[in-house]
C-alpha cells in the first residue's frame, strides 16, 4: 500500500459551551471553572474509511483493523435494517475490512497490509513458532466488526465482535458472535506493518490468543480496572447465539482475568457477574429480557466513585443503549432506549438487591430522554474541586425523539451531550449542546466513530486506586491561555440523511473524517 503526505490543518471549527455552577456556596477555596470543546475538521485526506472497529495507538500512529468499510460504492455504512436479514445481505462479506492499517495522524500517512499478508510477513521473519498456527487459528480477531477494545500500555486487548470464520465469509449460517480474546502488542505489530525496524519486535509478546463462550459479545465495551478486565454489555447474535431465537443479550457485567501459559496463548478466569439476577440464571435465554443490563451499542463509559473513606476508585457507567422492552406503542415491542443510567462501582459495597453481587447502583431518576443513545466518540474530564466527572458525547443515534416505525428506533444526530456525575450526590444530569457540532454540513457523524487521545505532554490522567485511568485530570492537565488539544474524533458511520436505514449511495457510509477537539475553560464567577 502506497504512503501519501499532506499537510495537518484546520477548516473549520465550532464552540459548544456548556455551565455548571453551585447555587449555595458563595466563597471557594479553589477555582471553580465551566467548560466548552471545540470540534475542528481537518484537512486530513488518507485516513481509512472505517466503521466499528479495533485502534491501538502508539504516539501519533493509529494500529487499526477489523470494522467494515465501503468496498464497493458506500456499503460500508449502516448495516441494512429495512430488508437485510442481519448477516450476508446486512453486513455485507465484502464491507468487511480485511486489512491491518497503520495510520500516523502528524503526517496523513497510510501503510497496511491485508491479513494473508500479514501471515506471510510472520513465516518469513520468523518462522517455524506457534506463531503461525495461532494467527491463523484466530484470524477473525482481525476481520470481524464491532468487537470490544480497550489498551494499556503497550498491549491492546480485544474480545468478541461479529463475522465469519476465514474460510467461509459469505455464507448466512457462518455469521456468528466470536468468543475469542487477544492481547496484541501495538508497537510490535504497527513495525510489522510498516516493515521499519523489524528487529525491535518483541515475538515473544506480539500476539496471545484464547476463547470463552461467556465473552461472546459485540456492540459494548471493555475496561480493565487493577487486574481485572470487565465485559460491559452487547448481544451474542448469529449462529454462536441460542437457537431458534439466534439472539442473547449480555444480562451481566462479566468480570474476568487473563494469565499467559506460554508465548501465544491465553487463559481466561471468569468471576462473579455483576447483575440483577440470581446468579443462577444469568446467561440464560429465558431471562434476556428480565434485566436491567439488557443493553447494547450504547455509550458505556469510564467512571469515578467515592468509597466509604472517600478515596476515588474506578468503575463503569451506562448512559443510554437499545433495547427495552415496550409496549406503548399498541404491542410488545424491542424498540425503545434506555434513559436510566448503570453506575457499576466494584469497588465499593453498597447495599443491593441481589446480595451475591452488590456492586452497582441503577439511577432510575436519570433520563437522557432518548438523546445520543448508541455508541459514539466520547471522553471524560475529571475536575477535583467541584468533585464533577464530565462526560461529553458527541453525535450518533438519538435525537430526541421516538419514532413508531419499529425498524428505526431514533434518527441520526449532531448534537453533544454533556453529562456531569456529582460524587457526593451519586447522580448524573444530562445537558444536551448545541446541534451541527461537527460544523456547516449536512450529514450526521459520531456513530461508532472512536475518540482517540492525542499524544501531548500537556494532558494528565487521574490516578485512582494507584493505576491510571482514561479520565483527564482538570487540575494537572497543563493548559495554555486556558485551552489544550485533547485528541481526535475518527470513522465511525457518515450518515447522509437522518434515517437512512441502510448502507449506500444517499444513505450512508463508513467514515474517514478526522475532527480535532480541544477544551477550553473559564473561571465561573459569583
Amino acid at each position: 500500500m502506497k504512503t501519501h503526505t499532506i499537510r495537518l490543518g484546520l477548516i473549520s471549527s465550532l464552540a459548544i459551551l456548556f455551565i455548571y455552577g453551585c447555587q449555595t456556596k458563595t466563597e471557594y477555596p479553589d477555582q471553580q471553572y465551566q467548560y466548552s470543546v471545540t470540534v475542528a475538521a481537518t484537512d486530513l485526506q488518507n485516513a481509512p474509511a472505517l466503521q466499528s472497529f479495533a485502534h491501538g495507538v502508539k504516539g501519533t500512529q493509529w494500529l487499526l483493523f477489523a470494522g467494515r468499510t465501503n468496498q464497493d460504492l458506500d456499503d460500508g455504512g449502516l448495516h441494512d435494517i429495512n430488508n437485510g436479514n442481519y448477516a450476508n445481505t446486512s453486513f455485507v462479506p465484502w464491507s468487511f475490512n480485511e486489512n491491518i492499517l497503520v495510520y500516523d495522524v502528524s503526517t496523513d500517512q497510510l501503510s497496511g497490509m491485508t491479513f494473508d499478508e500479514m501471515v506471510s510477513q510472520v513465516s518469513t521473519l520468523k518462522p517455524k513458532t506457534g506463531l503461525l498456527k495461532a494467527l491463523k487459528e484466530y484470524g477473525p480477531v482481525f476481520r470481524n466488526t464491532n468487537p470490544l477494545v480497550t489498551q494499556e500500555g503497550d498491549y491492546l486487548y480485544l474480545v468478541g465482535g461479529y463475522g465469519t470464520p476465514l474460510d467461509n465469509r459469505s455464507t448466512f449460517n457462518a455469521y456468528q458472535t466470536f468468543g475469542h480474546v487477544a492481547r496484541i502488542h501495538v508497537p510490535s505489530v504497527i513495525s510489522l506493518i510498516t516493515e521499519t525496524n523489524t528487529s525491535s519486535i518483541d515475538w515473544e509478546n506480539i500476539f496471545a490468543f484464547g476463547k470463552n463462550d461467556t465473552l461472546r459479545s459485540t456492540g459494548a465495551e471493555m475496561f480493565k480496572i487493577d487486574d481485572t478486565f470487565y465485559l460491559a454489555g452487547g448481544h451474542n447474535y448469529g449462529s454462536s447465539a441460542p437457537q431458534p431465537q439466534g439472539q442473547k443479550y449480555v444480562d451481566a457485567v462479566y468480570p474476568f482475568k487473563l494469565t499467559k501459559p506460554d508465548s501465544f496463548s491465553l487463559d481466561v478466569t471468569m468471576e462473579t457477574a455483576i447483575t440483577d439476577l440470581a446468579l443462577d440464571n444469568v446467561g440464560k435465554q429465558a431471562y434476556d429480557d428480565s434485566t436491567t443490563f439488557r443493553r447494547r451499542d450504547g455509550p458505556v463509559v469510564p467512571a469515578l466513585f467515592y468509597n466509604a473513606n472517600k478515596d476515588l476508585t474506578q468503575g463503569i457507567t451506562f448512559y443510554g443503549g437499545v433495547f427495552q422492552r415496550d409496549s406503548t406503542v399498541g404491542k410488545t415491542t424491542w424498540n425503545r432506549a434506555w434513559n436510566t443510567a448503570i453506575y457499576v462501582h466494584p469497588a465499593v459495597s453498597v447495599s443491593n438487591p441481589v446480595p451475591q453481587s452488590p456492586y452497582f447502583t441503577l439511577d432510575k431518576a436519570y433520563n437522557q430522554n432518548n438523546l445520543n443513545v448508541y455508541a459514539c466518540a466520547d471522553f471524560e474530564l475529571y475536575d477535583a474541586n467541584a468533585e464533577i466527572v464530565h462526560t461529553f458525547l458527541f453525535g450518533g443515534i438519538g435525537d430526541g425523539k421516538f419514532q413508531n416505525d419499529p425498524s428505526m428506533l431514533s434518527a441520526f444526530t449532531d448534537s453533544l451531550m454533556h453529562i456531569k456525575y456529582d460524587l457526593n450526590a451519586k447522580t448524573s444530569t444530562p445537558q444536551v449542546g448545541n446541534t451541527n457540532i461537527f460544523g456547516n454540513t449536512k450529514n450526521y457523524y459520531g456513530a461508532e466513530a472512536a475518540f482517540i487521545y492525542g499524544p501531548s505532554n500537556a494532558l494528565s490522567f487521574v490516578r485512582a486506586g494507584g493505576n491510571s485511568t482514561e479520565i483527564l485530570d482538570a487540575q494537572n492537565t497543563s493548559w495554555t491561555n486556558d485551552r489544550v488539544d485533547v485528541g481526535y474524533i475518527y470513522g465511525g458511520i457518515e450518515a447522509y440523511n437522518k434515517a437512512p436505514g441502510t448502507f449506500g449511495p444517499g444513505k450512508s457510509a463508513a467514515s474517514n473524517k478526522v475532527w480535532k477537539i480541544t477544551l477550553t475553560r473559564s473561571p465561573l464567577t459569583y
